[in-house]
């Protein structure tokens, strides 16, 4: 408990050594300040706000590689990346097969993403779109398209 004592002490010692070397080295003394103010007018400079652009609506183009025309934007296509949305919490059923008829494989929960690997196919009313998750290939099957919603590549 001595040695605690010691050392602050001897912390103390030296903060009011160095405190008392500045004071008297002037350091420690308050600079006057300049009382005469002058005026000078600030140059503004006015700089216009931007024009509009006009909106050119994207259109698909051809890729001779792939053979198959690139889907625009927000469009459900094949190698498109979709997430699950609408299901309120409830998820989605995956089918073994496109339509109501399919065994229910798994629950693909609202936000999941995965990948249009086959499809569209029509029934029951929908359009089915065979999807794959990226992170686990077991997870796989297909769904309808009101519950899909296309998103950029993870």
């Amino acid at each position: 408990m001595k040695d605690n004592q010691k050392v602050i002490l001897g912390a103390l010692g030296i903060a009011i050594i160095l405190c008392s070397i500045t004071y008297l080295t002037g350091l420690g003394r308050g600079s006057r300040q300049n009382t005469d103010i002058s005026w000078e007018l600030a140059a503004l400079t006015i700089i216009p706000g931007p024009t509009s652009t006009p909106l050119i609506a994207p259109t698909a183009t051809h890729d001779p590689a792939l053979g198959t025309a690139t889907p625009l934007p927000g469009e459900i296509a094949l190698n498109v990346f979709v997430q699950i949305t609408g299901t309120n919490g409830e998820g989605l059923r995956i089918r073994e097969l496109p339509g109501l008829a399919g065994e229910h494989l798994f629950l693909g929960f609202d936000t999941e993403v995965f990948q249009i690997v086959d499809g569209p196919r029509e029934a029951d009313g929908y359009t089915w779109w065979q999807l794959l998750a990226p992170y686990d290939e077991t997870r796989t099957g297909w769904a309808a398209s009101d519950f899909l919603e296309a998103v950029p590549s993870p």
